[in-house]
């Protein structure tokens, strides 16, 4: 099997093809992803907007000869938890439900004009701190959300975006 080629960006290395698994849903969920990991793939991508994390996670605990550390694993906390203890609590909810102590990458899914980014990223730096989380990085942000972004997390890795 040829080897999945690497980004790197900030420390992270990241499988360049992933699994995205939006509006996946029950088995279908579970049987994709297990599918993709005994295919090659190593990145799956969630979102607690998604509402399949408990799929995900079957399927990543039925792929058969891939440990966890060969999965690079990113969900996002959707702009309704943005506040502190609400992307503390729901990234918890997240990693109970995913069936795993870490997440590779957690992004804030949207932007939300009512909660500073600053609050929104020092709670993800403090999961980080506490190894629920390796990297952190913002999705679908504008550039100039994207450099206050940066001004506040200068080690995010990315600006994840719907791309066809």
């Amino acid at each position: 099997m040829t080897r999945m080629k690497l980004v790197t960006a900030r420390g992270a290395r990241i499988p360049a093809l992933g699994l995205g698994t939006w509006e996946l849903e029950g088995t279908t969920c579970a049987d994709r992803v297990a599918d993709a990991l005994a295919m090659g793939y190593r990145h799956v991508d969630t979102a607690q907007k998604y509402g399949n994390h408990e799929e995900v996670g079957r399927g990543l605990a039925r792929a058969t000869g891939v440990g966890r550390d060969e999965i690079f694993l990113t969900t996002k906390v959707w702009f309704e938890r943005l506040e502190h203890d609400e992307v503390l609590a729901s990234t918890e909810r997240s990693l109970r439900e995913l069936d795993t102590d870490y997440v590779d990458l957690l992004l804030v899914h949207w932007p939300n004009p009512d909660v500073s980014i600053a609050e929104t990223l020092d709670a993800m730096a403090q999961l980080r701190e506490k190894g629920y989380v390796r990297h952190l990085g913002v999705s679908n942000f504008t550039p100039s959300q994207l450099e206050e972004a940066v001004e506040h997390e200068p080690e995010l890795v990315c600006n994840q975006v719907e791309y066809h």
